[in-house]
């Protein structure tokens, strides 16, 4: 019998706040927390809507700080022992925040320890320390598809019997070089990011941490844990059409989420709704809503980005945070206030309302062509 796979523990910080609950509220709410900010740090954000984290974090690099957050939370909510678990981590700066406010503060030339806490590497050996847990560890850099690769080799992970469980997060502060690239990429939105709708014109950025812990079904129902979802299947696919857009024809999305069905025994028919990644750009959206259509029809999809902004290497474990939500209330996500023109060959979900949802699909789309899907469904 295949090995069942379960989410036992979800934590969170983002601009919603500090906890997965603040994000429920928020998806469930429709409410964006884009904002412009007067934050010194990004002096873009006065002009251009971002997501950030208000909430304090533990010292040191800030996307350990962000990571331990979401990390002590699903841990908590999960019940389980650190120690017997794995750990994998995607992130996309990485400890780019505090290498760049040394930069900024001291300059070129001065050496600074600060500048070895960059490599992503670092950022899951310091988590590891903090949290105690002893199993295997790996770091994840693929962009945007970042906590999505760690979330793929978690499984493969209790598949084989490596470990009973693991914990895959994804972080990523904000800091000024990602948004600085993505304005003269000329793909932010003046006024908020608009997913899925004709008018669309650019993403918004976010930052902040998810956590989930994932165990074989049996083992975790044995300890007396109380699973949120099942996780059913995973694809992923490499289009090499580009080295920062999509093949406009959705067509290795679609490989992805083949893949993902086949892995999870599910039927096209049997999912209800789509966690999409839907950044709001024009090329984004348009190659992930053909997919979509080419494999559902008129499905509903919905994205978190207008709420959050985009988070960039966890944004993939966000859409996996939005469908547990989704699931568990049996509701249609809204996108977060959102206005224009929707695309008429999926259905854009404008308004939270109640649906039997059996299953889910999240999906996430990255520079360098990495496509990838994950099959959930209710516990």
């Amino acid at each position: 019998m295949p090995v069942q796979l379960v989410i036992t523990g979800l934590g969170c910080i983002s601009a919603a706040g500090p906890t997965a609950r603040d994000l429920e509220t928020t998806l469930l709410s429709g409410r964006s927390c884009l904002a412009v900010s007067d934050n010194p740090r990004f002096p873009l954000a006065a002009q251009l809507p971002v997501g950030l984290v208000a909430s304090p974090v533990p010292s040191g690099p800030r996307a350990v700080g962000l990571a331990e957050v979401a990390a002590r939370e699903a841990l908590a909510n999960s019940g389980i022992a650190p120690g017997v678990l794995g750990l994998a981590v995607g992130s996309c700066t990485g400890g780019l925040h505090g290498s760049e406010e040394r930069y900024l503060g001291a300059g070129p030339e001065p050496v600074s320890d600060v500048y070895r806490d960059q490599p992503v590497g670092r950022i899951v050996a310091q988590l590891r320390r903090r949290l105690r847990i002893r199993g295997p560890v790996t770091a994840h850099a693929e962009a945007c598809a970042s906590a999505a690769g760690a979330l793929i080799e978690a499984v493969g992970w209790i598949r084989s019997g490596l470990v009973p469980g693991a914990l895959i997060v994804g972080t990523d502060p904000l800091t000024r070089l990602t948004m600085a690239g993505f304005k003269a990429l000329q793909i932010i939105d003046p006024v908020g990011c608009r997913p899925f709708a004709e008018e669309r014109a650019g993403m918004s950025l976010g930052e902040g941490a998810v956590a989930v812990v994932l165990e074989e079904e049996q083992s975790a129902l044995l300890r007396g844990a109380k699973p949120l979802a099942r996780l059913l299947g995973w694809g992923m696919a490499g289009d090499a059409h580009h080295a920062t857009a999509p093949d406009p024809s959705g067509r290795w999305l679609t490989a992805a989420i083949d893949q993902s069905l086949r892995d999870g025994a599910v039927a096209a028919a049997d999912i209800g709704f789509v966690s999409a990644h839907g950044t709001g750009t024009r090329d984004n959206d348009s190659s992930e809503a053909q997919a979509l259509a080419t494999r559902f029809g008129r499905v509903p999809v919905s994205s978190n980005k207008r709420a959050l902004g985009h988070t960039m290497g966890a944004s993939a474990l966000f859409g996996v945070a939005g469908a547990v939500v989704a699931l568990q209330h049996q509701t249609l996500l809204p996108i977060a206030q959102w206005t224009g023109t929707p695309f008429d060959h999926v259905e854009v979900v404008t308004s939270a309302r109640h649906s039997r949802i059996d299953a889910v699909l999240t999906t996430c789309l990255a520079f360098g062509g990495v496509n990838t899907a994950f099959v959930m469904s209710r516990f």
